[in-house]
């Protein structure tokens, strides 16, 4: 009896020992907040800048040079905004920034009318006055690759005034966003301490956990039942290639692995050190952590095997695209059903949520 008693004792403490050298949840938290979110956002704030500076310098001179560069600075202030989505909760949540920086689909023909108007627009006019699907990246992208782009630049004080108001207004909310990552506003404390416990105030660690698997549902929700399958017309009412964000630009596969990049970052953790979802995953289930990682690369090269941009896949390659479909579906699977499970988060949603994309 003492033996099978002295045992026990002994399983326990093994248990014990092995248990306190997995990372906790305020471990987890801490790594994806210093090694990934302010990292990320401090891109974000950087490329936006950029897109500012290069954006005003085109239309001091307007010419193929200077329209590339501002081009390309938009590409790089998108891909990052993108990565940036795996994180969107806290600040981006509260200032409510996608009115400002990204909204879809695009009015072009409410764009149109604003070039048309006499008067330049100020960046106050466009964040307070604007409906959401006249700013933000995707105005941009309308007014930097339109065809006729260079010729309007060049011809219509408007066209830039409008451009460079918009870019100022993405340049500041960017940089009120990392504001509020960092240095907290009016009076908060920096989210990046709210959320992992650093501050008087905090949100509990497993709250903090739930708010961040909650955020990957939502985005691979949004990118599997919504964009990727009105677009292919897998729901009712047939193709809907509005579903994919932009036009001129062509830039849907790009937003789609960006996206999953910031997803794999937030799960697997960067660097040698670094620790993200999985190390709370991997404790409970070898297999489930497995699966997010070999799905997440199956995904990315689902997403690079597709030829051409995803407009004319769609269209021309259809069976493509419905493997980066399967694919996104196979992660939004194990993510909505092993992972939330594992970890025990709560999920809620209605039918309606999603339908104002992105």
């Amino acid at each position: 009896m003492k033996l099978a008693t002295l045992l026990l004792a002994v399983v326990l403490l093994l248990v014990i020992a092995c248990g306190s050298n997995s990372p906790s949840d305020t471990d987890v938290l801490t790594s994806i907040t210093d090694e990934i979110a302010v990292p990320t956002f401090q891109a974000v704030a950087r490329n936006m800048e950029h897109l500012d500076d290069t954006s005003h310098a085109l239309c001091q001179s307007p010419d193929e040079s200077s329209l590339e560069n501002a081009r390309q600075a938009w590409r790089d202030a998108r891909a990052s905004w993108m990565r940036s989505e795996a994180l969107w909760f806290g600040p981006v949540m509260d200032r409510r920034s996608r009115s400002l920086l990204d909204w879809s689909p695009t009015n072009t023909d409410g764009i149109e009318e604003l070039l048309a108007r006499k008067g330049a627009l100020t960046a106050t006019e466009i964040a307070q006055t604007l409906a959401s699907n006249q700013r933000g990246l995707g105005a941009i992208e309308y007014v930097l690759f339109d065809q006729e782009s260079l010729p309007s630049l060049e011809s219509s004080p408007q066209s830039c005034a409008y451009l460079t108001a918009l870019t100022t207004v993405a340049r500041d909310e960017a940089g009120a966003i990392l504001e509020a990552w960092v240095d907290g506003t009016d009076g908060t404390p920096p989210y990046k301490d709210y959320l992992t416990g650093r501050s008087n105030i905090a949100l509990l660690p497993s709250d903090g956990v739930a708010e961040v698997v909650r955020t990957q549902f939502f985005l691979i929700r949004d990118m599997v039942d919504m964009r990727l399958a009105s677009a292919l017309g897998l729901r009712e009412g047939g193709t809907d290639l509005s579903a994919i964000p932009g036009t001129a630009a062509d830039n849907g596969l790009e937003d789609l692995r960006h996206e999953i990049l910031g997803m794999q970052a937030v799960y697997e953790g960067v660097g040698p050190e670094g620790l993200g979802i999985s190390d709370l995953v991997l404790p409970l289930s070898e297999d489930t952590d497995q699966s997010m990682r070999d799905q997440s690369i199956a995904a990315l090269a689902s997403i690079d095997a597709v030829q051409g941009p995803l407009r004319v896949a769609i269209a021309e390659r259809p069976s493509q695209v419905l493997d980066v479909h399967a694919k996104l579906s196979d992660l939004q699977r194990t993510l909505a059903t092993e992972v939330v499970s594992l970890l025990g988060v709560s999920v809620g949603f209605t039918d309606t949520d999603g339908d104002s994309l992105r």
